[in-house]
């Protein structure tokens, strides 16, 4: 891509963060810190608006998207009460769109995942175990609630994926769950493991750990053995401190992805999504030089903060590179 910078017309994939809102309380979501409170500032306090859409991101961005999707960091973005009129508008402006949403599917009514289907996304629904289970990790969310609202979505056409992620709890009831998936019409069934198992703590030490307690129960690692017989999507960090080359998913010559925070800051990815947590707050002197409600999309793309992190994926010095970028994008050359 030339330049040092991100051109409007380069955008063709976006994750949009509709909420920052949950009705769960997965004990490892970056909606918590390492003792399991709630981080105030970042949750529950913010929807990206149909507005927001129509007028900060614009009809000139939207219609060279190939992908529009909401994968939230810390928000469920069922919970935008303007979630199925944004994806409308989406679909309005650029027909050929790819529409996908992940959740919990514990939110909302079946008549909203039936509207889903007629718009034509493709949700994902993170259901990790079975009705015994699922509640054990994805807390609050109601099984009942989340069968209903997954057969009607099923039901009126709609293309939903099951993601599973295995536990020490769940992991002898993953071929029963997706024989489930398969009864109920789910097109696809994707077992996972987590990878927020590692953490700083609240001194900032980095803790590696097997086991999360939460209200007298321990979230436990799958046993490896488990693991191994299963084809499982899983992000594996990298050993290595230094990269030799980032070879991002985010600016690439075929992928130019933004993530917009419900907020309204942006970013290159989810990874360096919540801003206000990871390294990027080292870059960032003022917040609103990244939001969308003080600058406009051209400005921030082409300002300090991501002129410093393409520095940083092109190598120029190691000062530039993120840890962050070279755990998830990095790869070594031996």
């Amino acid at each position: 891509m030339p330049g040092a910078y991100i051109k409007l017309q380069d955008i063709n994939h976006i994750n949009a963060e509709l909420s920052n809102y949950c009705n769960a309380a997965c004990p490892m979501c970056a909606r918590f810190d390492y003792d399991q409170n709630l981080i105030k500032g970042i949750t529950n306090n913010s929807h990206t608006t149909l507005a927001d859409m129509k007028n900060k991101i614009g009809p000139e961005v939207l219609k060279n998207v190939n992908l529009f999707r909401s994968c939230g960091n810390v928000g469920d973005g069922t919970m935008n009460p303007e979630c199925a009129e944004i994806y409308e508008y989406v679909k309005h402006i650029n027909a050929g769109v790819t529409l996908t949403i992940n959740t919990n599917g514990g939110a909302r009514n079946p008549d909203f995942y039936r509207h889903l289907a007629q718009i034509g996304v493709k949700v994902i629904f993170s259901i990790d175990g079975l009705e015994d289970t699922n509640h054990l990790y994805r807390r609050n969310v109601k099984w009942s609630k989340v069968m209903n609202n997954a057969e009607a979505f099923v039901r009126a056409g709609g293309h939903a994926e099951w993601d599973y992620l295995i536990f020490k709890h769940n992991q002898k009831q993953v071929s029963e769950a997706e024989s489930l998936s398969r009864k109920i019409g789910f097109r696809k069934f994707n077992k996972k493991t987590t990878t927020r198992w590692d953490d700083f703590d609240s001194a900032g030490n980095w803790i590696k750990r097997d086991k999360i307690s939460v209200d007298g129960y321990d979230l436990q690692k799958p046993i490896q053995e488990v693991i191994d017989n299963y084809a499982v999507d899983s992000f594996q960090k990298t050993k290595q401190k230094i990269k030799n080359k980032i070879a991002c998913n985010s600016f690439s010559s075929t992928n130019v992805e933004i993530f917009l925070h419900a907020n309204g800051n942006v970013s290159p990815c989810c990874w360096l999504g919540d801003l206000q947590m990871h390294e990027s707050k080292n870059i960032i002197k003022d917040y609103k030089t990244v939001n969308i409600h003080h600058r406009s999309l051209e400005e921030i793309l082409e300002g300090y903060y991501f002129n410093e992190i393409w520095k940083g994926i092109q190598g120029f010095a190691q000062q530039y590179k993120l840890v962050t970028c070279e755990n998830v994008c990095g790869v070594c050359y031996e």
